[in-house]
């Protein structure tokens, strides 16, 4: 009889390397912080608020990465023997202007920002860094959202439109006799 614990999870199937931009890492531990953002509501006299949804909140990710001596090189830029190679090149694309893709070990690619890292060493634990970062979503620049035409512009042009459109109808139709006038 096959016991339960000895197939494997299928989630252990589908974790990917945790990277950012390219630059792999050993992840330890991540965490995602999201919800809605609302605004409350409070009014004089009454005893219910009334709390109104302006969207999701922007997505935070903090992760606790690490390097750490392998004990030969392998073709893996996070496999070898000295660890300040894939820490520096962590460190160098946490610090790049932009945003980057950070691929966690569970959750799909997301683009991001990193506002802030921490990297820690200690002498005790030669050939180990921590690096705790802090990512926040990107999301859509405003300018994609910027109409094409602009709003004063299309106003203007529809008021014209309409307006020559009621002068048409005006010209084309005879006024009909003023009612309740007693001509003498």
């Amino acid at each position: 009889m096959t016991n339960i614990f000895d197939l494997p999870a299928v989630w252990r199937k589908a974790l990917m390397p945790a990277s950012f931009n390219g630059a792999r890492f050993h992840c330890e531990m991540n965490s995602r912080e999201s919800g809605r953002r609302t605004v409350l509501h409070q009014f004089p006299k009454k005893d219910l608020p009334y709390a109104e949804d302006m969207g999701r909140a922007a997505r935070e990710f903090t992760v606790r990465g690490y390097c750490i001596v392998f004990p030969y090189d392998s073709e893996y830029s996070l496999y070898q023997r000295d660890y300040r190679r894939p820490r520096d090149a962590l460190i160098k694309e946490l610090e790049k202007e932009g945003p980057g893709t950070l691929q966690l070990p569970t959750q799909p690619a997301q683009q991001v920002v990193c506002p802030r890292y921490r990297m820690s060493e200690e002498e005790r634990f030669g050939g180990y860094c921590v690096i705790d970062m802090t990512f926040q979503e990107y999301g859509l620049d405003p300018q994609t959202f910027a109409p094409s035409i602009a709003t004063a512009s299309a106003i203007a042009q529809a008021s014209e439109a309409l307006r020559g459109q009621v002068l048409r109808t005006l010209s084309e139709q005879p006024l009909p006799p003023p009612t309740g006038i007693i001509n003498i």
